[in-house]
């Protein structure tokens, strides 16, 4: 017998309504945010990012204040909605400034915490021992507190890692120029920390640009970072004297500047200039340290004066900067930390929580590991900073800076402008020259939130 086809023309599309209807809502589920399902530590009400630094030990004094900053600036941001009703939340482990426990802690945070980036997180050494397994997981590196030109110079190596600072080579390429023209008849010496920090350092002033020469044991000393505390710095600095270094450049962590600078004036020995590179010239620091062996603020102030240095960005002590007002405010009002002291320390850790938000609102609603790195190699020029220099992300460099003003602390403890003008100088990670710039920073939002736009 002859089967009928029990299907009427109607039933039929009846049945093709309800295939396209499924379809339909297929491709509605489908164009959802698929982050919480694809990528770690995003949902529809959270980012949660995690950050290493040392909060303890040796190399902690100042450093272990850019963590309570940042956050605060992040929950300034949650009260006032979140990133796109998402809300931020820092993940914040205490690696001490050892490779070991940075290795450990990011392990955690990656599979404990699934943090959906790393942010922020301090020290060269330190991220060394992590940076090439977050870029092997896909795990955007963000903001990096570190210089380190091979962080950023070449984004094959490290393509989820963007810096937060410019790049050791860069500032003292500039600051060593600076020196080698203003003090062209002067000897000039140096102290480094035996790090990749401290070699980066010295390869800047040492490059041809700018010019300066060293002879080691000499005129070049160093020490193993995070000895500084229990070694004094004696016999390093005694070498320095016996040379007849006029001249002393630092390139070390805060708490080796003030030791340095304590123990030299302990050995009688009084360099007509101290220059400093920006990472070990935090003033608060340096009092802090000082205070701790009995020295008064009145005296710290006085050693601190004088002191040359560099910054990407505005000194805090700056009290019509628009960005150091509004970031002094959000600190005043969000900072839960217990050493919330307006700082170099605390306005870079409400800096690169500023940079990240801004990238993260850029990156969009559908936000993705891939997404916001892509986001950030593309847009670098959108993302807002404080920072008196243009933010240069792209896809040829991840460094974040190029460009430093010189400076030198006055008896109140700021860092002032050495012309009474602030003259920003520019220049890269490689042979390229000094030169001045004639980058203008846009202004600050009214709600002091870069939406990166």
């Amino acid at each position: 017998m002859e089967k009928r086809n029990t299907f009427s023309p109607l039933t039929r599309r009846g049945m093709l309504a309800i295939v396209a209807g499924v379809a339909v809502s297929s491709l509605a589920i489908t164009a959802l945010p698929a982050t919480a399902a694809s990528d770690p530590g995003v949902s529809a009400t959270e980012i949660v990012l995690g950050m290493q630094l040392p909060q303890s030990g040796a190399a902690s004094p100042g450093y272990n204040k850019v963590d309570d900053a940042a956050r605060a600036y992040f929950d300034y941001v949650n009260s006032k909605g979140g990133i796109y009703g998402r809300k931020v939340r820092l993940v914040v482990k205490d690696d001490q400034y050892k490779a070991g426990l940075t290795v450990s802690s990011a392990s955690s945070l990656i599979n404990k915490d699934k943090v959906f980036a790393f942010f922020g997180s301090i020290g060269t050494q330190t991220h060394i021992s992590v940076i090439g397994d977050l870029n092997r997981r896909g795990i955007p590196d963000l903001f990096v507190n570190s210089g380190y030109s091979g962080f950023y110079t070449d984004p094959t190596l490290y393509p989820n890692t963007f810096g937060g600072l410019g790049t050791y080579v860069v500032e003292s390429k500039i600051v060593g120029k600076y020196l080698k023209d203003t003090y062209p008849t002067k000897k000039i010496g140096i102290l480094y920390q035996t790090d990749d920090f401290g070699r980066n350092a010295l390869a800047g002033f040492t490059s041809p640009t700018s010019g300066l020469t060293f002879e080691a044991k000499k005129t070049a000393v160093n020490f193993i970072a995070g000895t500084q505390g229990s070694v004094g710095l004696a016999s390093q600095l005694t070498a320095l004297k016996a040379n007849g270094v006029e001249i002393v450049i630092i390139a070390a962590v805060a708490s080796a500047t003030a030791i340095a600078v304590a123990t030299a004036a302990q050995l009688g020995y009084k360099p007509e200039k101290w220059v400093v590179t920006s990472v070990g010239a935090d003033a608060t620091t340096f009092q802090t340290i000082l205070g701790s062996k009995g020295i008064t603020p009145a005296v710290s102030a006085g050693m601190l004066a004088g002191i040359i240095s560099a910054s990407h960005a505005p000194s805090p002590g700056e009290a019509t900067d628009e960005y150091v007002t509004a970031f002094k405010k959000i600190n005043d009002d969000f900072n839960k930390g217990p050493d919330k002291r307006w700082d170099n320390n605390v306005l870079q850790g409400m800096n690169i929580a500023y940079m990240a938000t801004s990238a993260l609102f850029g990156a969009g609603k559908n936000l993705t590991r891939k997404g916001l790195v892509s986001y950030i190699e593309n847009n670098g020029s959108k993302i807002g900073s404080a920072a008196l220099s243009p933010v240069t992300f792209s896809r040829t460099t991840h460094e974040a800076f190029n460009s430093f003003w010189i400076g030198a602390y006055d008896g109140a403890t700021v860092l002032k402008p050495i012309s009474g003008t602030r003259v920003l100088y520019t220049t890269d990670s490689g042979t390229g020259p000094v030169t001045v710039s004639n980058y203008v920073r846009p202004a600050l939002p009214v709600d002091a939130i870069s939406k990166g736009a």
